[in-house]
């Protein structure tokens, strides 16, 4: 628990700075104190990717300050701009295992448990991603929209070929970045609430695989037997985050492709689309090969259940809210 108020005290730190030197602080804290929280449990494989993601996290940090040591003698070196808005877009990039900057986020994530799966799938995503969003380099558009575009199709392309459960839903977050990176380029009102929407959706699916007592270790990538009531749950939260209609995963979508039509972006919403189909086709492979399986008898705690009534109710009265 200590530690986790540091990561949140990093990120408040990091999000509320306007000097380089804080910001760079209270990323490290941020990571720093993450670290500790991948490998509680001690397991060789945990250890591992604690150690991979320390090392990635530790370069785009570096690049991260450059980049910032740069904006400080650009008044002198006016053509450094350029190079310092790309070292700092490759550095945000990096720590959110955005592609092309993607392979390490699937390896580390398939050896950890879904607690701190959930928290590298959501809360680490926030520092860097509300920091690119403030510190948002218009001559860089350009170069976001591709690599949000790459990113969408390496999240269904990825996806696609993945039969581990982590693995998969790495793809998915990358997928999902993709998405908000072009999110960015339309207004802010939409990116918030796409992230808002990606963070709930995902912190829900994986606080049920965290309450499934099968499937909350590291070992345990695969898909096993579970209650009938956790697979509804599941399949639901999963038609959402693959953007079916009338889930509020849809709608978060919609707005974005809302945006290209009005800009004449058509090749890129083409992709994108193309992407999110992707993504939705794993998801289903995924349900078909849980409804392969008979439901084990298991009892689901309270939480488990509040937990449930809050994910129908949101799924259900998603249009209304979009549509009010």
């Amino acid at each position: 628990m200590l530690f986790i108020s540091f990561m949140i005290m990093g990120t408040i730190i990091s999000l509320s700075s306007t000097n380089w030197i804080y910001l760079w602080l209270g990323m490290e804290l941020n990571l720093l104190s993450f670290i500790p929280v991948m490998s509680s449990s001690k397991l060789l494989q945990e250890t591992e990717a604690s150690m991979k993601y320390f090392l990635i996290q530790a370069i785009a940090s570096g690049i991260m300050l450059t980049s910032g040591m740069m904006s400080i003698n650009k008044m002198y070196f006016p053509y450094m701009e350029m190079l310092m808005s790309s070292m700092f877009l490759l550095s945000m990039t990096m720590k959110m295992g955005i592609a092309p900057f993607h392979q390490w986020l699937p390896h580390v994530m398939s050896s950890m448990p879904w607690s701190s799966c959930l928290l590298l799938s959501t809360w680490q995503k926030i520092g860097p991603m509300f920091l690119l969003m403030s510190i948002f380099p218009n001559n860089m558009s350009f170069m976001i929209i591709i690599m949000a575009t790459y990113s969408v199709m390496i999240g269904g392309l990825g996806g696609m070929n993945q039969s581990q459960i982590r693995a998969l839903l790495a793809y998915s977050s990358i997928g999902h970045m993709g998405w908000m990176l072009m999110a960015l380029n339309c207004s802010f009102n939409i990116f918030l609430f796409y992230f808002l929407v990606y963070f709930i959706i995902t912190s829900s699916l994986m606080i049920l695989f965290i309450n499934s007592s099968n499937l909350n270790t590291p070992s345990s990538n695969n898909i096993t037997a579970m209650p009938t009531m956790l697979f509804m749950l599941i399949m639901m939260i999963m038609f959402s985050l693959g953007g079916m209609p009338p889930f509020i995963g849809f709608f978060s979508k919609w707005l974005i492709i809302e945006f290209l039509i009005m800009k004449n972006m058509m090749m890129i919403m083409f992709i994108l689309i193309m992407g999110s189909l992707m993504n939705l086709f794993y998801y289903l492979n995924m349900i078909f090969n849980f409804m392969l399986i008979n439901p084990q008898k298991m009892t689901m705690k309270m939480f488990t259940w509040s937990l449930s009534i809050l994910i129908i109710m949101s799924s259900i009265f998603s249009p209304i809210i979009m549509f009010s």
